[in-house]
């Protein structure tokens, strides 16, 4: 078996990983490593099909197996649970003034959001651009509750930085 064969079930390995709740963002990463898992385990010999099963079968199987592992070991991984999502410059764009109290309100704004700890301001920044909470939960992997308590959390501490600063009436 060459590599190919692997190479011709990449949609499946695709919709695997969206299946498990793999990011769009990590969608491309996690295929390639999970084409790249498949051939090193191919040419180790750890592909063993059954005889009961046509090997187009074993092989889809197989794979799709890899790729619920590697959607296991991306949720996982810590790093994944700090990782800010990344902000669209063209957005911003649209809040651009060239008056300097604005952008005294919006540098006020900036620093009571990155005074949040980073998973309750994951969860404000994806509130914010319209997101239901069952939306974040489904693309954070988290529970709709524990999301709940994060942006309650989230908005409840983001009020009282604005409130502290100098720059905001109380």
């Amino acid at each position: 078996m060459d590599i190919t064969a692997i190479l011709d079930h990449t949609p499946l390995i695709r919709s695997t990983l969206r299946a498990r709740g793999v990011l769009p963002a990590d969608l491309d990463d996690l295929t390639q490593d999970t084409l790249l898992g498949a051939w090193r385990s191919l040419r180790a010999g750890r592909f063993r099909p059954s005889p009961a099963l046509p090997p187009a079968d074993a092989l889809r199987r197989w794979l799709a197996g890899i790729a619920s592992r590697q959607a296991s070991h991306d949720r996982d991984k810590a790093h994944r649970r700090h990782e800010l999502p990344a902000v669209d410059p063209d957005r911003l764009s649209a809040f651009a003034t060239p008056s300097p109290e604005a952008r005294l309100v919006a540098r006020g704004l900036l620093r009571a959001f990155h005074r949040l700890r980073p998973e309750l301001r994951e969860i404000l920044a994806l509130a914010a651009t319209g997101l239901s909470s069952r939306e974040i939960a489904a693309s954070l992997a988290l529970p709709r509750p524990t999301v709940a308590t994060r942006l309650r959390l989230a908005r409840r501490l983001f009020a009282r930085a604005l409130t502290r600063s100098r720059r905001w009436p109380r």
